[in-house]
């Protein structure tokens, strides 16, 4: 089971953390939503493709996400990034791009 790493174990759900970074390409379909939870409503579906890198304005924990249909196993994330469109769970980023990202998060 591979799992994002959460930083910092006192951030709390509701504190928001600008940190604009590259995510690269989505690796499966991704739902990007008006908020970061599974209940906020879908605005946009994001497709598998190589050559669009996505921007993530910052993030903010949210819903826990499970998917275990990545190549290297299960990921198990509560991080959310901002896109310009909305937000959409890590677990639709490549699991060594969102560790790299979140590093860069002060404490």
């Amino acid at each position: 089971m591979s799992t994002a790493p959460t930083p910092a174990a006192s951030t709390s759900e509701d504190t928001y953390h600008e940190l604009p970074s590259l995510l690269g390409p989505v690796w499966r379909d991704a739902n990007v939503r008006t908020g970061p939870s599974l209940q906020s409503p879908v605005v946009q579906l994001l497709l598998p493709d190589t050559a669009v890198t996505h921007r993530a304005r910052g993030w903010q924990l949210g819903d826990e996400v499970v998917e275990d249909q990545h190549r290297d196993g299960v990921i198990v994330s509560s991080v959310w990034f901002e896109l310009d469109g909305g937000w959409s769970s890590a677990v639709n980023f490549e699991p060594e791009t969102v560790s790299e990202v979140l590093e860069g998060t002060p404490r």
